[in-house]
């Protein structure tokens, strides 16, 4: 993961979960009519755990994306270079 980028695949995935996870405990305090500051609290506590929890899947989603990707590229060029026959189309 490169610092200092804010367009990678798991930035996105965590600024995302993390605001579902803030409204949700936001509506959810509304919901139940409990004081405005326990339910802030609750929201923000819930952005911050979301925004790691949404770090660490999208990292892990982009490597297997990349790691399939990378691999059935080689599968493809390796049968197009052995047997001669164009590369067959995604």
């Amino acid at each position: 993961m490169v610092i200092g980028r804010n367009d990678t695949v798991s930035t996105q995935f965590a600024g995302r979960l993390s605001l579902i996870a803030f409204a949700t405990a936001v509506f959810r305090g509304l919901l139940g009519e409990a004081d405005f500051f326990g339910t802030i609290q609750t929201a923000l506590v819930s952005l911050g755990v979301f925004y790691v929890l949404g770090l660490v899947v999208g990292e892990a989603a982009r490597r297997m994306v990349e790691e399939n990707a990378r691999a059935d590229l080689v599968e493809r060029l390796g049968s197009a270079t052995v047997s001669g026959t164009p590369v067959p189309p995604a």
